[in-house]
């Protein structure tokens, strides 16, 4: 009976960590056009997980489909970045972009760090999926 318990322990611990992985992820979309998306990964901006150094992280951005005229590679990717103050420090770029995370979480604002495809303003608005 003892070799079940040795196996008993590594699924229940498996299945610990899947339910945590839906909670750090967060998905927000952007909300006058709900055409660009920005993913969160090991938490939201602000926020500390165990591994995690506060105020770090990154997440995965998905830009609208360019137009064929245009002169640019889509900026869809992963950014890596450090809160400081108000302001999203993206580190591959040392550029500062506004940011600001609403009271209840449920929206952030943050300046336009992308190629404007078209009518965004240069602060954006995001509201969690």
């Amino acid at each position: 009976m003892r070799p079940l318990s040795y196996l008993a322990f590594p699924v229940l611990f498996i299945l610990a960590g899947c339910s945590k992985s839906a909670d750090i992820e967060a998905r927000w979309l952007e909300t006058s056009q709900r055409r660009e998306v920005i993913i969160f990964n090991a938490g939201m901006p602000g926020e500390s997980a165990a591994e995690q150094i506060p105020g770090e992280g990154n997440f995965f951005f998905q830009s609208r489909p360019l137009p064929s005229t245009a002169n640019r590679a889509s900026e869809s990717g992963i950014y890596f970045y450090t809160i400081e103050g108000d302001s999203l420090l993206l580190k591959t770029r040392q550029e500062k972009f506004y940011f600001k995370m609403s009271q209840d979480k449920k929206t952030f604002t943050i300046g336009r760090f992308f190629y404007n495809p078209g009518g965004l303003p240069d602060l954006l608005v995001f509201e969690r999926q």
